[in-house]
């Protein structure tokens, strides 16, 4: 039990009197957002910064001590506290300051920094609602080092290849870096450099160079702040890889049956042969071709690693059989790309295989010899080259534009456009050079492409494809840095055409660089263009290039000297002779600058092909075909002739031929002289060509044909026999303008060399006095008469008859025809003009008064035939009149016949002439005038009345 003892107080009565109706004085603290300052402006987070709150006290009391409690949210998470200051008092009506020392590891941005006072509520307050304030301060992200890239530059190195390593090293964050180390690894070695300084969120390139020293896969490591030198936002990122795979340098060269230089395959070598347990076979003689590797087996296997797919390699063989009859097929990863050849003959077969990239995509090959008649397998000479090859698929999705800025080796087209409307397939897809107003790549009748970066130590050769689907046949050529590279060569419709060019040495010595052009040369002068054209480099030596030559008995022989382009012929040019039938006769090649020895051109002794008598040797230098002087015909005389030959930008002239008898000539000195040559682009087409001294007829026996070659400077008649027109496209080197012709006493059948249209005056100036009369096909010039004359001009691809008084030499200006005026005289164009004609003229009087200007008249042969018309020009008098005769060959032409009178009509009615004319194929002019008489008809004239 316990006591509890209870006092009771006295009771005091309170007087109202006692309490004061004034109420009590209180504290007031308040606080805004700008009352919150940070003492750093954008620090870098992890900076320990200061923050002041700067309180005030509203109230009419003293606030003693209390505190202030201050917050911050990181960007995504929650508040955070982070410090608070105690605060001795704030005099009423005064302000104090609470400040803290932050520090801002983990946040970054703007971030919201919200200050609290008295957080417990410890101090009594008129206004417990001002307490805090949020105001928001910048926070920037300290450094962030990151390699973005790494980029090579070259992306398949090879051993021993220095290649340059650019690392692309950001800073991310919104701080500057200080200074730092980058470096590179490729696992073994380690490379760095020392950056000075890198500002915030910016970029720098840093370049190392590598050497991989050996073959196969890397990974090449890139750090950026390989010291931790800097203070970063994230450790973590600094690091990146790239794998690399290294191919194998130079050429693999393996003398099979050579155990010094044909080991057996290891992984640690990456090449050699797969097969155990196989022989050494000897030839005899110490060349490489006569050791041989051979299986126990039908098989033969070889492995080569490190292959790039970027890269392309060529596969070159040498097959041989000592002591059998073997037949070899070559196979690569178990796909056949050689059929059998036939090694019988004991020889060395060399062959070169450009191997599909398909092939090594995982970096490897094993090539297979396998013998098709089931004895042992055996190869005397390996070889894996890595080449240089560029292919483009004309207008297609790879065909490059050519930069000179352009990385490795630049080339790509320089002009045309790219056309898909024959189809999407390489074949098919095509870049045309369409006509254009753009000077830079005129004429449009060449397209062209580029390729630089050539090895002046190595050979090349172009690959060209084309077909078109146009619905004509395309003519076209190749060159190279304008010269001729290839004959002109014939694309007919849906017909694919493939041609292999070798790139001659002397075209890159100095430059390195070659332009490839694909020139239209069948008179359009647009539309050139190409399906697919690629350079490859050659590595298997070409042998004899003479080898294929069979000698007979029969020869004679050629020598002389050789230009190109104008320059002597270098040395290792292949001079060869060619018979009619395209077969090579005849083979050497130039031992001494610009000059070629003595060549054997041989006769035919059936089987062996050869020549035959009184042919003409075609020569080509290099495969092109060369202009020969003099040119040689062949025969079985045992003796040298000096034939000088030349070969150079060849140009082309196109003239247009009307159907039946054209009168034409040529500026050009073509290759090949022959009629057949000359004319091939009209080939089929024409039948009879004259000449002054000679006629082709393709119906006669070729030994009666008495017109075998064709010049510039002279003009021919050449009958076309279809019944449309056609362009004649004649080949050859340019002849100068002022190259002089001889004329003779009497007619003259001249050539027109200058390239532009002259007055005749002007055309013959060098002639004046020496000449009576110019006949062109259907025109007349006298010069005693010009007002008769309709020949006033002088045009290219046209012939002429010139009839000289005496002997001299026709010399054409050089120059244009800018600075004259020409006027052009319309003749009658439904009279057929044949070789065969004589000429008239006279006056032409209509009632005994002058024919006026327009007055048409004909001459008509017994049979009613108009074979000669004209046009009164000059009141009363008609000009010279071309009368032709009769051509009878197939179709036949219209006209007169030896001895038959000429009969005369004005205006369809019959005239009179004044003397009586017979018609004989003289070329004479004939003066005869004529009259018509027209009888006046009146009518009665009758008028109705109604």
């Amino acid at each position: 039990d316990v006591p509890v003892r209870f006092y009771l107080a006295p009771f005091l009565p309170l007087n109202v009197d006692d309490f004061s109706t004034t109420p009590l004085a209180q504290p007031d603290v308040t606080l805004t957002e700008g009352d919150i300052a940070f003492g750093v402006f954008d620090p870098t987070e992890g900076d320990t910064v200061p923050i002041t709150a700067t309180l005030h006290n509203d109230g009419g009391l003293d606030a003693g001590g209390l505190t202030a409690a201050f917050y911050a949210t990181a960007p995504g998470w929650r508040e955070w506290f982070i410090g608070s200051a105690y605060v001795p008092g704030v005099p009423a009506g005064l302000t104090a300051t609470a400040v803290i020392s932050w520090h801002t590891l983990g946040f970054t941005g703007t971030v919201p920094v919200r200050v609290v006072v008295d957080p417990y509520n410890r101090l009594a307050e008129t206004d417990e609602g001002n307490n805090q304030a949020t105001a928001a301060f910048n926070i920037l992200t300290r450094p962030d080092l990151v390699v973005t890239d790494i980029s090579l530059s070259d992306d398949e190195p090879v051993v021993g290849q220095p290649v340059t390593v650019t690392l692309t090293v950001r800073n991310a964050g919104q701080t500057d870096a200080g200074a730092f180390v980058v470096s590179t690894s490729d696992g073994v070695t380690e490379t760095y450099i020392s950056l000075i300084r890198l500002s915030a969120v910016s970029s720098v390139a840093a370049t190392f160079t590598w050497t991989p020293t050996a073959p196969g896969l890397y990974r090449l490591f890139a750090r950026a702040d390989r010291d931790d030198a800097v203070d970063e936002y994230d450790e973590g990122n600094n690091d990146r890889w790239q794998e690399v795979y290294v191919g194998f340098a130079g050429s693999i060269l393996l003398d099979s049956g050579n155990p010094a230089a044909d080991p057996p395959y290891t992984t640690t070598l990456g090449y050699g042969y797969l097969d155990e347990g196989t022989r050494i076979v000897t030839c005899g003689g110490d060349e490489p071709e006569d050791t041989l590797r051979a299986a126990y087996t039908d098989t033969l296997r070889y492995r080569f690693d490190h292959l790039l797919p970027g890269h392309f390699y060529h596969l070159d063989l040498t097959l041989r059989d000592c002591d059998g009859n073997r037949a070899e097929a070559v196979y690569v990863d178990d796909t056949l790309v050689v059929p059998a050849v036939d090694l019988s003959d004991h020889q060395p077969h060399r062959l070169s295989i450009l191997l599909d990239p398909a092939f090594y995509t995982d970096h490897s090959i094993t090539v297979s010899l396998f013998e098709t008649h089931g004895l042992d397998a055996m190869v005397a000479e390996v070889a894996l080259h890595d080449v240089d090859y560029r292919y483009a698929d004309a207008g297609g999705s790879n065909d490059p534009e050519y930069s000179a800025s352009h990385t490795g080796r630049p080339y790509g087209w320089l002009d045309g456009e790219p056309l898909t409307t024959w189809g999407s397939l390489p074949y098919q897809t095509v870049r045309m050079d369409r006509a254009d107003a753009d000077p830079g790549d005129d004429p449009d009748s060449e397209l062209r492409y580029r390729f630089d970066g050539l090895d002046p130590a190595q050979s090349y050769r172009l690959h060209l494809t084309f077909r078109q689907l146009s619905g004509a046949t395309v003519i076209q050529k190749v060159q190279i840095d304008g010269t001729d590279a290839s004959p002109s060569f014939n694309l007919d419709h849906g017909r694919t055409y493939s041609v292999t060019l070798p790139v001659p040495s002397t075209t890159y010595q100095d430059d390195r660089s070659i332009v490839v052009g694909i020139v239209r040369v069948d008179c359009a002068n647009s539309e050139a263009f190409v399906n697919e054209i690629a350079l490859e480099e050659e590595t298997l030596h070409a042998g004899d290039p003479c080898a294929s030559v069979l000698p007979t008995p029969s020869r004679t022989i050629a020598y002389g000297s050789v230009t190109i382009g104008g320059a002597p012929a270098p040395v290792g040019t292949v001079i060869q002779a060619l018979n009619p039938r395209d077969e090579v006769v005849g083979c050497t090649v130039v031992g001494q600058a610009g000059q070629y020895p003595y060549m054997q051109i041989y006769g035919e002794e059936p089987p062996i092909p050869g020549m035959r008598e009184d042919e003409i040797v075609e020569f080509r230098v290099n495969g092109i075909p060369a202009v020969a002087t003099p040119s040689l015909y062949w025969r079985d005389d045992q003796t040298p002739h000096q034939v000088n030959l030349t070969i150079g930008s060849t140009e082309g002239q196109c003239t247009w031929l009307q159907p039946n008898w054209n009168l034409l000539s040529f500026r050009l000195q073509p290759p090949v002289p022959t009629v057949e040559d000359v004319f091939r682009s009209i080939e089929g087409r024409y039948c009879r060509v004259l000449g002054e001294d000679g006629v082709y007829d393709c119906e006669l026996d070729p030994a009666y044909r008495t017109l075998k070659e064709l010049h510039p400077g002279l003009g021919y008649y050449v009958r076309l026999t279809s019944t449309t027109g056609a362009n004649l496209r004649v080949e050859g080197a340019s002849l100068p303008v002022t190259t002089p012709i001889p004329l003779h006493t009497y007619w003259n059948w001249v050539g027109y060399l200058p390239t532009a249209t002259l007055p005749i005056t002007v055309a013959l100036q060098s002639i004046e006095g020496h000449y009576l009369l110019v006949l062109s096909l259907d025109k007349t010039f006298d010069p005693a008469h010009p007002e008769l004359s309709d020949l006033l001009t002088m045009e290219p691809g046209q012939g002429y008859l010139i009839r000289a008084t005496d002997p001299i030499t026709l010399v054409y200006p050089a120059g244009g025809a800018a600075r004259y005026r020409m006027q052009a005289v319309e003749t009658p164009s439904d009279c057929a003009p044949t070789p065969f004609f004589t000429l008239v003229y006279g006056e032409a009087r209509i009632n005994g008064r002058p024919a006026p200007p327009g007055t048409r008249v004909e001459v008509l042969t017994p049979r009613g035939e108009v074979a000669g018309c004209a046009v009164v020009r000059q009141a009363g008098r008609y000009g010279y009149v071309h009368v032709y005769g009769a051509d009878s060959s197939e179709p036949p032409i219209p006209g007169f016949r030896p001895g038959e009178p000429l009969a005369f009509r004005v205006n369809g009615l019959p005239a009179i002439p004044s003397g009586r004319v017979t018609w004989r194929d003289a070329w004479e002019p004939h003066a005869v005038n004529l009259s018509v008489w027209v009888r006046s008809v009146y009518l009665p004239v009758v008028l109705n009345s109604q």
